[in-house]
């Protein structure tokens, strides 16, 4: 399960595509979790980070739930 702060920089990701300013921690459970690749990772200060399509899938579910939410009197 996905923390507050792991859905948020998955979010920050899909929608800029930049890690910067976002936790390592994080990161590093979202690689974990095949939502991201972090290309280069290793070899430089600020890696290259592509949301997978399963990462484009929690943010799917994540937008559908939220407009549920909304619509609810």
């Amino acid at each position: 399960m996905l923390s507050a702060h792991e859905i948020a920089a998955l979010m920050v990701l899909g929608s800029l595509g930049s890690c910067r300013d976002i936790d390592p921690h994080d990161l590093a459970a979202l690689a974990t979790c095949r939502l991201i690749n972090m290309a280069n990772a290793r070899s430089t200060a600020s890696p290259t980070v592509h949301v997978t399509p399963a990462g484009y899938r929690v943010l799917g579910a994540v937008h559908r739930a939220s407009s549920v939410r909304v619509r609810q009197p």
